[in-house]
């Protein structure tokens, strides 16, 4: 795994203005208006039964790695329920996908469990008048706060100023279920189901639990609390249990073939606008093998999509994409996926160890899976591994991190009887292109790689114990959990309820990883250098705080060549640093 951030393709071709499909390409559909958004519709292959359970009754939990259309998903649903003529059900749709601004109040109040709570049931608030706004035709009641209200409130908590909170009797759980019974009997509806996105995505652990108590509490005969969050690193509340308090539903999609590619391809036409680029097109199994290197990640898909359709805007001549260029774009999928593994490192500071014994993990499983295959035809080649149970705890950590980040997809279990019992891990194909672990041979053709993803239905796969995935030498310190350093004299703490350092007796304090984040340079962001250079040459802006803060991009706007879609690409990967 690399330990740079890779370059976005918005910034390889920085040069370039927007172009008129840019908007197309915008690879997170809540920055998407309704009207393109609904233009740009490509069905997911699960998505009736999916969108038919998020508009129906009961707690339902959406679970997938970054970018593999949770959000997506969620406003189909939102907008389906928005507008159909006979529904009984009000939808609201709500982001919480900066909720880690919270987070510092968890090291400065001791009540910081209830502000977080308010917090949340006030953007729910703001949420219901967008749904009776949008709607056209439901009517708001005297009891729901007003936008105004709202606005202050939620500002006030955001900025740590909560003795300016007003008002706070009208923002309690009690005042928020009578609201929504008021508004369903005011517009004769049955029942109000709430699309929560980026929920619990906060990488502070109590935070996490104290949405999953809200979620639980504000389940009711009248609402019904829909969630989308990620595999892996999600921490329930002692209370929350997946299957009894809300159903789970898996939405990464498997690559396979037939609806696999089908699907790919319908949201390739969608973009480009019903005609694929000539490269594309004239390129023999190019498209298919770019949606299989993203792995069943619609937003890696599209990101590679737009380096082409930028790359065929400068070099017009150019007729199809040559085998090396096309392995070097797909290579930007796995980039992505080892980028968010590698963030855990400063997200959850406290793994870090973990982290970095995870990247020799996956190596030993790149390893296994290409000796396995070394001695097979391109027609029966291994994709997935086989880990035999029981599974370190340490590991399921590990495994859980891989999820998160799209490097290892679950498939399954298998008995083999007396050779015991086994976890099925589909391994990013990414990887397995870029680390010659599939078609191993030294000419390789695209068709070669399509051929192996196609190929039977891969029920043969190594079996690997997970014990032996960390070299012996390194098993005692690869999975130790990392105490914060003293923040006068950098020395580790002796233990976790320390209160002085035991090298300089300064007291210890507990730093905020919000404003750890925020305080970091845009370097840490996917912009290349000549970007970087660029923004920092022509404006003020330096750390990802300054990004967050410039809210209507006008900043960024004013830069050289930064038009309104790469604006909106900088700010989005500025709110993904700290979702």
């Amino acid at each position: 795994m690399s330990d740079q951030t890779s370059t976005s393709e918005v910034d390889r071709n920085s040069e370039i203005a927007d172009l008129p499909l840019d908007f197309h390409f915008i690879e997170q559909a809540e920055y998407i208006p309704e009207s393109i958004f609904l233009a740009l519709d490509t069905v997911h292959p699960e998505e009736e039964s999916i969108v038919r359970r998020l508009a129906a009754g009961g707690a339902k939990l959406l679970v997938g790695p970054r970018g593999c259309g949770k959000t997506t998903l969620m406003l189909k649903a939102y907008y389906q329920l928005l507008h159909a003529e006979d529904t009984t059900t009000l939808p609201v749709y709500v982001n919480f996908k900066l909720s880690l601004k919270l987070e510092p109040l968890y090291q400065n109040t001791a009540n910081a469990a209830y502000w977080f709570r308010l917090w949340l049931l006030l953007k729910i608030f703001d949420g219901i008048h967008s749904a009776i706004e949008l709607s056209n035709r439901y009517l708001p009641t005297p009891n729901l706060p007003s936008r105004k209200e709202i606005s202050s409130a939620v500002t006030s908590i955001e900025s740590g100023r909560l003795e300016t909170v007003k008002n706070i009797e009208r923002f309690s759980l009690e005042q928020f279920a009578a609201a929504i019974s008021n508004i369903l009997e005011e517009n004769d509806l049955a029942r109000c189901v709430l699309l929560l996105d980026d929920a619990a995505h906060a990488f502070s652990p109590r935070q996490q639990e104290d949405f999953f108590e809200f979620f639980r509490q504000v389940k009711s005969r009248e609402i019904s609390p829909k969630a989308a969050i990620y595999p892996g690193i999600t921490t329930h509340s002692p209370t929350f249990h997946v299957g009894h308090d809300a159903e789970q539903i898996d939405v990464w999609i498997k690559p396979g073939r037939g609806v696999y590619v089908e699907f790919m391809r319908s949201l390739a036409l969608k973009r480009f606008g019903g005609t694929l680029p000539r490269t594309l097109s004239t390129t023999p199994d190019a498209l298919e093998f770019l949606a299989f290197a993203s792995f069943g990640v619609p937003r890696s898909f599209l990101n590679m999509l737009r380096t082409i359709y930028h790359e065929e805007a400068k070099l017009s001549n150019r007729s199809t994409l040559d085998r090396r260029r096309l392995i070097e774009i797909s290579k930007q999928s796995r980039e992505a996926a080892h980028n968010v593994y590698d963030s855990l490192s400063f997200k959850l500071p406290a793994y870090k160890e973990y982290v970095a014994a995870g990247r020799l993990l996956y190596q030993s499983l790149l390893a296994g899976l290409k000796d396995f295959n070394q001695a097979r035809g391109e027609d029966n080649q291994a994709l997935e591994v086989g880990l035999k149970r029981p599974i370190s705890t340490d590991i399921e950590k590990v495994i859980g991190f891989f999820q998160y980040a799209g490097l290892l997809m679950p498939a399954g279990e298998n008995s083999r009887g007396v050779k015991g019992s086994f976890e099925i891990y589909l391994v990013h194909f990414g990887d397995l292109i870029n680390d010659n672990v599939v078609v191993g041979r030294r000419t390789k053709s695209i068709s070669l790689f399509v051929k192996a993803f196609t190929s039977q239905t891969h029920q043969v796969w190594p079996r690997m114990s997970s014990d032996g995935l960390i070299p012996s030498n390194q098993r005692s310190d690869a999975f130790r959990l990392s105490l914060p350093h003293c923040q006068n004299c950098g020395a580790e703490r002796v233990s976790e309820n320390a209160k002085f350092c035991h090298s300089c007796g300064s007291q210890l304090k507990t730093a905020s990883l919000y404003d750890e984040l925020t305080r970091q340079d845009i370097a840490i962001l996917p912009l290349s250098k000549t970007m970087l250079s660029r923004i920092k040459t022509h404006s003020k802006l330096r750390t990802v705080k300054d990004i967050l803060m410039d809210s209507d991009r006008v900043k960024l706007r004013s830069i050289p060549f930064i038009g309104p879609v790469r604006a909106t690409r900088i700010a989005m990967y500025a709110e993904e640093h700290v979702a």
